[in-house]
């Protein structure tokens, strides 16, 4: 197994979990938000826990109410990013549900590694890369590889993250021509490109446990992974492809993916692991799901 951890981001500190929580700094502003994986003792104290001047609650119904200090939220909060190849991207933040700021900075270590793998294929074949982001929220993944030069399909149900998505590619100064926001059912959207031939070099899918798509499609992983999965190999490119699964279901293992992205009949290279985010003043690392990495698929 090879975990993928994230660590070091500016403008990002972890500073302390547990009780079901975690204790960040993000672009200057201290939050504490649930984090349902913390299921130890924080190290903080009280004292390091009340200088959050951004609380979310979670709701029953698995939704979240923010509350703020000021009364207000805070605005304008930009991140920035530097890719592998030191090119820096910008990324809006803003409060939303669910505890979400538009970041998930877990995935920074899957960002770092979609790029080393596009940039080395790239120079293999020569030509920029077609690549396909599945579930693609606000774009931090999609911007990571449109950096590289690719061509980027970025698909989401929801409007309002393309719009977001549209935003950082502006921020991050970064050709929008090579790339296509698309709001569709993640579902329909391949089995379109399967009916019409298109194919794509790398895949990243990042898929939620449950959801719904632009016509209020329903997903829920564990029912429709392996047909997504198996028409995603069907649209990749033979010419030395890769294709990214990660999972956030609970009870769903890292072996799981593996078995998944090997019943493809493909040549091809599997690794797997485990995602999480270590804290800026300890060892300690979040977990934050599990992935199944396919490279060299012919």
């Amino acid at each position: 197994m090879k975990n993928l951890t994230s660590e070091k981001i500016p403008g990002y500190t972890l500073l302390d979990s547990g009780y079901g929580k975690k204790l960040e700094i993000i672009a200057g502003v201290t939050i504490e938000r649930p984090s349902p994986q913390a299921i130890w003792a924080p190290l903080l104290g009280e004292s390091e826990w009340s200088k959050a001047t951004s609380v979310c609650i979670r709701k029953s119904d698995g939704g979240g109410t923010w509350k703020h200090r000021s009364d207000n939220e805070p605005q304008n909060l930009v991140i920035k990013w530097n890719t592998p190849e030191a090119r820096e991207l910008h990324f809006k933040l803003k409060f939303t549900s669910f505890g979400h700021c538009g970041v998930f900075f877990e995935q920074a270590a899957v960002w770092n590694s979609l790029v080393t793998e596009t940039t080395r294929l790239q120079a293999q074949l020569g030509r920029p890369l077609k690549f396909l982001n599945l579930f693609g929220y606000t774009g931090c993944a999609s911007l990571a590889v449109l950096s590289t030069g690719a061509e980027v399909f970025h698909v989401d149900s929801s409007k309002g993250v393309l719009s977001w998505g549209k935003e950082n590619v502006d921020l991050s100064k970064l050709d929008s021509k090579k790339i296509k926001f698309v709001q569709e059912d993640v579902k329909a959207f391949v089995k379109h490109s399967l009916r019409k031939g298109f194919k794509y070099d790398g895949i990243l899918a990042d898929p939620p446990s449950w959801g719904h798509g632009a016509n209020k499609e329903v997903w829920e992983f564990d029912q429709m992974i392996f047909e997504l999965v198996n028409d995603c190999f069907n649209v990749l490119t033979r010419e030395n492809s890769f294709f990214f699964l990660s999972s956030h279901t609970h009870g769903v293992q890292a072996d799981a993916l593996a078995n998944l992205m090997n019943g493809h009949r493909s040549k091809k290279t599997i690794e797997i692991g485990e995602l999480g985010i270590r804290h800026s003043h300890d060892e300690r690392i979040l977990p934050a799901g599990i992935y199944s990495f396919a490279k060299n698929i012919c």
